[in-house]
């Protein structure tokens, strides 16, 4: 799967979209938007959408019957909208959501020819990477995202814990040792007071 967590799926979460509509929206992505100018060519040579050479706006072929047979409702108005942004020279963003489950409903009823054609403008827009994603697939990559962080988290915290013990012994070396160091102390009792001392100031009282 090329989706990551923090990108693909937990902004569509903190907006508020469900782990099984974003599961959907994964499986049916395109990897990158269907562009107008080669969506256009593919849809008039296979006649499923073809401009009237005559009136402008005009439109015939195997999609424009089938639209035009749809009862009014979502399927039909995502269809046009489809259309009419790709036929007035726009991306249609299919590597996006919500236009890509739109898409992907818009043909799920369509004649077996017309689906060949919908796969087509997928295949122009770089296939479906991702097609296949579940819901549980969407889970499990909270949950390893979750623990990566948790584990991120208590790396630095043992992290600062150390640093911390670091800079206390650093204080105790500079406050025990550093002296003799200074002072060419060689009584191995003097030093052996000092590093005593630097043990039992280590741990600050309570």
């Amino acid at each position: 799967m090329s989706y990551s967590y923090i990108v693909d799926i937990k902004p569509l979460q903190d907006a508020g979209v469900s782990n099984q509509a974003i599961a959907q929206h994964l499986s049916n992505r395109t990897a990158q938007a269907m562009q107008s100018e080669e969506s256009v060519y593919e849809l008039q040579n296979t006649g499923a959408v073809i401009n009237s050479p005559v009136l402008i706006s005009q439109r015939t072929g195997t999609l424009i019957d089938y639209w035009q047979a749809l009862p009014a409702g979502q399927e039909k108005d995502l269809i046009a909208f489809f259309l009419s942004t790709l036929f007035d020279g726009n991306p249609v963003q299919t590597n996006e959501y919500p236009r890509s489950t739109q898409f992907a409903l818009a043909e799920l009823n369509m004649t077996p020819d017309l689906q060949l054609v919908a796969e087509s403008l997928v295949n122009l827009a770089g296939g479906r990477p991702d097609q296949g994603t579940t819901e549980a697939d969407v889970v499990a990559s909270q949950a390893a995202y979750e623990q990566e962080q948790a584990e991120i988290a208590e790396q630095e915290r043992i992290d600062a814990e150390v640093q911390a013990l670091n800079e206390r012994y650093i204080i105790q070396y500079n406050s025990q040792i550093s002296p003799l160091i200074d002072s060419k102390e060689t009584d191995e009792l003097v030093w052996k007071a000092a590093i005593q001392k630097m043990a039992d100031d280590f741990i600050p009282a309570e």
